[in-house]
């Protein structure tokens, strides 16, 4: 009787179907880091494009007249600077609001609304 268990490795429980599946689920992977890689290779590349487009509309005139060269291309370290500025700056809102919460019972002795409800539960009370 054997209690810690025994691993053993048969190679001949491996099978085709397993082998099959293995390779295709390799396959997908490499194919899905691939793909990611090339998107966010091109990405930047892409949003540079189309922003140079934009600005080429809405400013035609003023560049084909000054010839001016707009540099609008973010390098990664001013990108990161960006963001953590910004995670600093929304996690800083939250850090010093007030929890205290303070009720006031203000009591108005007439209302037209309060009138009419003790008006019915009075009739009420002299029936029981």
């Amino acid at each position: 009787m054997n209690l810690l268990g025994e691993v053993v490795f048969d190679l001949s429980r491996i099978t085709s179907e397993y082998t099959t599946l293995a390779f295709v689920g390799y396959v997908i992977v490499f194919v899905a880091l691939i793909t990611l890689y090339f998107v966010f290779q091109y990405i930047p590349v892409l949003l540079t494009f189309i922003t140079k487009r934009e600005l080429k509309r809405k400013l035609k005139k003023k560049v084909l007249q000054e010839k001016v060269i707009y540099d609008i291309t973010i390098t990664g370290e001013v990108g990161a600077a960006i963001s953590t500025a910004l995670h600093l700056f929304f996690n800083e809102m939250h850090d010093d609001e007030k929890t205290v919460l303070t009720i006031r019972k203000i009591s108005k002795s007439y209302s037209p609304w309060s009138s009419k409800i003790y008006n019915v539960t009075k009739g009420l009370n002299r029936r029981f």
